[in-house]
């Protein structure tokens, strides 16, 4: 009886699980991460990608593009075909639908035609969005806004736009680890694309951080062989995914934000700080204002760097549980959703 009593049990929560469709950047592994915290927070899940299939010349098409590069040179022939070729991928995966879904989550909409957006709209109950990167960096997507029944960004807020404030989030399907914090020599940890309005306070970190003894575990992903210059940070053509990164954050014993300064908003890496107990050396000033900051464990560059060294040795501040999960991707799941 307990076991019939168990799959119906299963087969009602099977049915009952709510339908969600991601829309996201193919950025590393970080739709498969997304997938898996949804079905931990029990929504049937699926994701559609800003590259949703491999592209591949049809008939002469090769050929034409040959000719139009060389002889004409147009070199937006092949994009032209990619972009059709995305639209038409676009629209057989949202036909396919079958069945409207409870929610839709678009994170950077600007990736994407208006067209898609428009047709998702009809297949599903609630249609969101997430800005990730930004309205400053990327102004264009605000012509998307009036799309959304719910518009969400990590670093404004304009309730006449429909525009809501929401912070970055850690991934809370994985379980963290925990290591003793190396106080002989500490490692200090940073990973981020080459974005040259940052280039000089990471250089001037690390030569202030020269002298010190700490390890310093500073990566960079450049686009063109002209953006290395510092041999103290080693640059890397890939990216590494978030899988890799989140390793080399239990590893370390100090994460390092450079803030861009476009944002105004804080990066991912406080989030992942704070479920895996890690200090952070930081230049951003605007993390003093939120509930999980503490001196002893963010330090906020201000032209004091003689004052890091006292930093590293102070024990680490445990920050209450609930404040911690506040901030996980099931909390923040619930707050894009409701």
């Amino acid at each position: 009886m307990s076991t019939l009593l168990e799959s119906l049990f299963s087969y009602n929560q099977m049915v009952t699980r709510k339908t969600f469709l991601l829309l996201s950047p193919d950025y590393s592994d970080f739709p498969q991460l997304f997938l898996r915290n949804l079905e931990k927070e029990g929504f049937s899940a699926s994701v559609i990608t800003d590259t949703p299939s491999r592209f591949k010349y049809q008939n002469n098409e090769r050929v034409i593009n040959f000719f139009k590069k060389t002889f004409f040179k147009n070199k937006d022939y092949k994009k032209e075909l990619i972009a059709k070729h995305k639209l038409k991928e676009y629209f057989r995966r949202i036909a396919a639908i079958e069945k409207d879904l409870d929610y839709v989550l678009v994170i950077r909409p600007d990736l994407f035609p208006i067209s898609v957006i428009k047709e998702l709209k009809k297949k599903t109950k609630k249609l969101i969005a997430y800005q990730w990167d930004g309205l400053e960096k990327f102004p264009q997507v605000r012509k998307y806004i009036p799309l959304f029944d719910s518009f969400f960004c990590f670093d404004a807020e304009d309730q006449e736009n429909n525009i809501k404030l929401i912070t970055n989030f850690y991934f809370d399907c994985l379980p963290p680890t925990y290591k003793v914090f190396n106080h002989q020599k500490p490692r200090l940890y940073f990973v981020g694309l080459y974005w040259g309005n940052r280039e000089e306070k990471i250089d001037r970190f690390i030569a202030e951080m020269s002298n010190k003894d700490v390890e310093l575990s500073v990566l960079i992903q450049y686009c063109h062989q002209a953006e290395i210059k510092n041999p103290k940070i080693k640059y890397i053509k890939n990216r590494i995914t978030f899988l890799e990164n989140l390793q080399n954050v239990e590893e370390a014993d100090v994460l390092l934000d450079f803030v861009d300064p476009v944002h105004n908003g804080l990066s991912i890496r406080f989030f992942e700080a704070m479920y895996y107990k890690k200090k952070v050396i930081t230049d951003n000033k605007m993390v003093k204002t939120y509930d999980f900051y503490h001196p002893d464990n963010i330090f906020v560059i201000d032209d004091n760097y003689g004052e890091i060294e006292n930093f590293l040795k102070i024990p680490y501040y445990e920050i209450p549980l609930e404040i911690v999960e506040k901030y996980s991707f099931g909390s923040w799941i619930k707050r894009i959703i409701q």
